[in-house]
């Protein structure tokens, strides 16, 4: 029998170091960008949350989702081809919501599209000394954005309160065309990826991480 080995990233992250649970809430574009590489690199007990159905249009805009899931709860899907890839992971999957009542014990993070859920997330980890870490992914176009948060620090609790948890009516309006494409999710599940793995060596952490993907990075003359 094949024995899976970590050997190439123990420097980064070690498996047999980590001990939490992580939650990931939303099995959208983030969500389902985050799996693969949550479990590729060793976390031991991933926990998914969401009521949703894979419609058509997830297909090619959100990771893991195949023609033939069109239907499916996102749930189901995703636990069926996580699972295909054998790794040493139990997968929990929770076909509902996260709300203000859910206990929540683990790395918790968001990739929910509404700011009415961010909300019901941010009360059942707020001052919640089970949950070490809070990052909260967001996507818009081609924007990516990532908050880190401390969810008992209360210096961490009045930022995120005070300049990112708006009402859904002061959110940017897209137009309907450009609502989202594959490459902002997978942006932001890696730095949520790299954020954990930071996180268990105890090194800092950005509490903000913000990039447009649909603007050239390079330097002119620079390659």
């Amino acid at each position: 029998m094949v024995e899976i080995t970590y050997r190439d990233q123990l420097d980064i992250f070690d498996p047999a170091d980590w001990t939490w649970p992580v939650h990931v809430i939303g099995l959208g574009g983030i969500g389902s960008a985050l799996l693969l590489p949550l479990a590729k690199i060793g976390v031991g007990e991933i926990h998914i949350w969401d009521d949703d159905r894979v419609e058509a249009h997830n297909v090619p805009a959100q990771m893991l989702y195949r023609k033939s899931d069109v239907g499916r709860k996102k749930v189901d899907a995703a636990l069926d081809v996580i699972g295909q890839y054998e790794l040493p992971v139990t997968l929990i999957g929770h076909d509902q919501w996260v709300d203000e009542t859910t206990d929540l014990e683990g790395v918790v993070l968001s990739g929910v599209d509404s700011m009415l859920s961010r909300k019901a997330i941010w009360q059942a980890v707020k001052d919640n000394a089970l949950v070490p870490l809070y990052m909260d992914g967001r996507i818009a176009s081609e924007f990516a954005q990532v908050l880190t948060i401390d969810p008992v620090n209360q210096s961490d609790i009045e930022e995120y309160e005070g300049a990112w948890l708006f009402d859904d009516a002061s959110a940017t309006a897209l137009p309907c065309a450009s609502r989202t494409i594959i490459h902002p999710p997978l942006q932001v599940a890696a730095w949520m990826t790299a954020n954990l793995t930071l996180f268990a060596r105890g090194e800092r952490l950005e509490v903000h991480q913000i990039g447009n993907l649909g603007v050239s990075q390079y330097t002119a003359g620079v390659r």
